[in-house]
C-alpha cells in the first residue's frame, strides 16, 4: 500500500511538472476532447456493480489508449475527464474525485512507459514490453488508488473486495486495447497523430 502511494505521489508530482511545461494547441485539445468522449462510452458501455459500490468496466482499454495516442500529459487529461463525466453520469458521482485522479496517473503512465521505451526502437518487442510495463504499473496504481479510497469510504475490509475486480478490470482493459493499438500501429496512427499533434 505504501509503495502505491509513493507512485501516486511521484506521477502526480510528475503530472504537474508536464502541465507546467506544456502549453496545448487546438488540435490537441479537440484530439484529447474527442478521446475524453471514447472514454466516457467505454466506461459507460458495459458496467458490472461491485461489492464497494463501484463498477467494473472496459473503459479502461481507452484510458490506456489516450494516455499512447495523445502522450502521458494530454492522454492524461483526456483519461480523467472522460473517466470522470463516466462515474457522475452513471450515477457514482462519490468515486468521480478519485477517479479523476487515478484515471489521469493510469493513462500518464501507460503513456510514458510506452513513449520512453518504444522511442529508442520501433521494434514490437519494445512496444510491446513499454505497453505490458505501462499497463502493469498503471494498473498497480488504479487497484492501489481505489484500495486506499474505498478504504476511506468504507473501511478496509470493504475496500478489500473490489481488488479482484479492479485487477480484473486493469488486465482486461490491458488485453482488449493490445490489439486495437496493433491495428492502429499498422496504419501509422500512433506516429500520424504525434505529427499533427507537432504541427
Amino acid at each position: 500500500m505504501f509503495i502505491t502511494l509513493y507512485l501516486i505521489q511521484f506521477f502526480s508530482a510528475m503530472f504537474r511538472r508536464f502541465l507546467k511545461m506544456q502549453r496545448f494547441k487546438t488540435k490537441q485539445l479537440a484530439l484529447s476532447g474527442l478521446m475524453a468522449a471514447l472514454v466516457m462510452v467505454g466506461t459507460m458501455l458495459i458496467q458490472v456493480p461491485t461489492p464497494t459500490k463501484g463498477y467494473i468496466h472496459i473503459g479502461d482499454s481507452m484510458v490506456y489508449l489516450s494516455g499512447i495516442l495523445l502522450g502521458p500529459v494530454a492522454g492524461g487529461l483526456a483519461a480523467a475527464l472522460g473517466s470522470l463525466l463516466a462515474d457522475v453520469a452513471s450515477g457514482y458521482g462519490i468515486y468521480a474525485p478519485a477517479t479523476f485522479v487515478i484515471k489521469g496517473l493510469d493513462a500518464l503512465v501507460v503513456g510514458y512507459c510506452y513513449h520512453i521505451i518504444a522511442r529508442s526502437s520501433s521494434t514490437l518487442t519494445r512496444k510491446t514490453f513499454g505497453y505490458v510495463l505501462g499497463v502493469a504499473l498503471g494498473g498497480a496504481i488504479m487497484v492501489g488508488g481505489y484500495l486506499v479510497y474505498e478504504t476511506l469510504l468504507y473501511g478496509f475490509a470493504t475496500a478489500v473486495l473490489g481488488i479482484v475486480g479492479n485487477i480484473t478490470q486493469a488486465a482486461g482493459g490491458g488485453i482488449l486495447a493490445f490489439p486495437l493499438l496493433a491495428a492502429l500501429e499498422k496504419m501509422n496512427v500512433p506516429q500520424k497523430m504525434k505529427e499533427a499533434l507537432i504541427k
